[in-house]
C-alpha cells in the first residue's frame, strides 16, 4: 500500500517523470496516493505482447526492454528505459492488448498507475495530457529517425547509430574515464535489426578504426565523435 501523506522524496521524483513534469502541486499528490510502488528482479516478464493492460509503469531504479517479434520470429528491441521514464501506457488508451514485451534488464523498482486513476488525471489535468501528447509524438519521431537509418545504413553505420543511442541516453556506465554499454552482441543485434554475426562483424570493424574497444559482453566506446564520423560516412 502507498503512504496517504506522500513524502516529499516521492513527489520531488513524480516531478521528474515526463509525464508529471510541471504539473500542479495537487495532481502530483494525487499521483503519489494512488500509484503502487513494486520491485521486480532482474529478468522479470512485466508484460507480454498481447496482454491485456491494466496500469502504466512509472520507473524509479534499473532498466527495462521493450521489444517485438516480427512475422519471422526475429525480436526486434525497441527501447531500453530507465528512471524517470514511464511506459505502458498505449494500453490504456484504447489499445485492448500490450503493444511490446516489457523484461527488466537490472532489478527494478516502479510505480504503477492504474487505467481508472490515469485516466482521471487526463481529464482533470491538462498539463498532464499535453505531456503524454509530446511525449508519444517525441517517440514517433524517434522511431522514424530509427527507421530511415537502419533502412539505408550499412551494418557498421547501424551499430554506430546504436551505440550513440545508448550514449545519448545515458543507458551506460563509466569505467577507466570511458562510456561503457555492457550488452551483449545478441542485444545489440535487436537494437540494430540485424543478425548477431553481422554485429559482431560490424564491432570489429568499428574497434580497427579505433573509436570502440570490445570486451565480452562490453563495448567501449572510446571516440564517439568518430563513431558520429561512421555514422554519417564521413571516415
Amino acid at each position: 500500500m502507498s503512504d496517504p501523506r506522500p513524502t516529499d522524496d516521492v513527489l520531488a521524483f513524480l516531478a521528474t517523470v515526463p509525464l508529471f513534469q510541471g504539473a500542479p502541486v495537487r495532481a502530483l499528490e494525487i499521483v503519489a496516493g494512488v500509484v503502487r510502488p513494486r520491485r521486480f528482479p532482474t529478468e522479470t516478464v512485466l508484460f507480454q505482447e498481447g496482454d491485456a493492460g491494466d496500469a502504466l509503469y512509472v520507473l524509479s531504479a534499473g532498466l527495462v526492454k521493450l521489444s517485438k517479434v516480427d512475422l519471422g520470429g526475429h525480436e526486434k528491441t525497441l527501447a531500453l528505459l530507465q528512471p524517470p521514464e514511464f511506459f505502458g501506457e498505449m494500453a490504456l488508451l484504447g489499445e485492448a492488448t500490450r503493444s511490446a514485451t516489457a523484461i527488466t534488464l537490472a532489478p527494478v523498482t516502479a510505480y504503477l498507475l492504474f487505467r481508472d486513476d490515469f485516466q482521471r488525471l487526463l481529464a482533470e489535468y491538462p498539463t498532464i495530457s499535453l505531456n503524454l501528447t509530446t511525449t508519444l509524438a517525441e517517440r514517433l519521431r524517434g522511431m522514424d529517425d530509427e527507421a530511415q537509418v537502419l533502412s539505408y545504413k550499412d551494418a557498421q553505420g547501424r551499430v554506430a547509430y546504436v551505440l550513440l543511442r545508448l550514449y545519448r541516453a545515458g543507458v551506460i556506465e563509466f569505467e577507466e574515464g570511458r562510456a561503457l554499454v555492457r550488452l551483449t552482441h545478441q542485444d545489440l543485434a535487436n537494437l540494430a535489426g540485424t543478425s548477431r554475426e553481422t554485429v559482431t562483424r560490424a564491432l570489429k570493424a568499428l574497434e580497427a578504426e579505433g573509436v570502440i574497444e570490445t570486451r565480452p559482453k562490453e563495448v567501449f566506446l572510446v571516440d564517439p565523435d568518430g563513431l558520429e564520423e561512421v555514422l554519417h560516412g564521413i571516415r
